[in-house]
């Protein structure tokens, strides 16, 4: 399954950025992309999950370290549908 996770800017700043470069996928994760972003949102992780519960570890994970209040979505492909 894919996410994205959207960052929304709370947290501890230059720090949280720091901790998304070296962000490493834990087992059952698959990191496609970290993006920094400028708006609403100051970052996006793209990442695979075996299932939702190991998704939901992961970004319960980044939000702590992070301290972003992060919002995910599933994903599918367009060409999928």
């Amino acid at each position: 399954m894919l996410f994205m996770s959207l960052l929304s800017p709370i947290g501890k700043g230059k720090e949280a950025i720091d901790y998304l470069k070296k962000l490493k996928a834990p087992n059952g994760i698959t990191i496609h992309d970290v993006y920094v972003t400028f708006g609403q949102y100051d970052g996006v992780v793209v990442f695979e999950a075996l299932n939702p519960k190991k998704a939901m570890s992961f970004v319960m994970d980044i939000g702590i370290e992070t301290g972003y209040i992060v919002e995910t979505l599933s994903a599918v492909p367009a060409k999928e549908i």
